[in-house]
């Protein structure tokens, strides 16, 4: 009677743990799906933006090679990527890290807020370990009492009894 329904228990935790895993690997196929997408769609657009920034900036050249010598022209136009660069080192939390953190998840916003929901995540993590080890450890100590109890009134009853 106690195996089976130990045996239940086992299969019925089993089952959920099998559940669960499959959902997990889910989520985990959608996310990276989505990610993998958009950080493609972000490579597709950056390399355009590159080469429309090539085009633009030989145009420039040729336009400023007009009035000044074309080294000077090629000069400002070199600057002008050197303060580009400057500005997205500068704002790299906004422009690169923040709108992924957004992405992957919808509450969090910002990285003190994923630092601050991880702690949070961690913490529950450690409260549920606790309350599974508290009822390991009264399982196994309920368990003791019936098999005392049992050896007991076996002794009892078998007249084996040692005092």
């Amino acid at each position: 009677m106690e195996n089976e329904i130990f045996e239940q228990i086992k299969n019925e935790l089993t089952d959920y743990g099998k559940s669960v895993g499959e959902v997990g690997r889910l989520r985990l196929i959608g996310i990276v799906s989505h990610l993998l997408g958009l950080f493609l769609l972000i490579f597709t657009l950056t390399l355009c933006v590159l080469a429309l920034f090539t085009f633009g900036s030989v145009a420039a050249i040729d336009a400023m090679a007009a009035y000044m010598p074309v080294w000077a022209a090629a000069l400002i136009i070199g600057s002008a990527y050197i303060v580009l660069i400057v500005i997205a080192i500068a704002c790299r939390k906004q422009l690169f890290i923040q709108p992924f953190i957004k992405l992957l998840s919808r509450d969090i916003r910002t990285e003190e807020e994923l630092a601050l929901k991880t702690m949070e995540a961690e913490h529950q993590v450690e409260i549920r370990n606790v309350r599974m080890e508290c009822h390991v450890e009264n399982a196994t100590r309920e368990l003791n009492f019936y098999m005392n109890l049992f050896r007991r009134v076996w002794n009892l009853l078998t007249g084996k009894i040692r005092e």
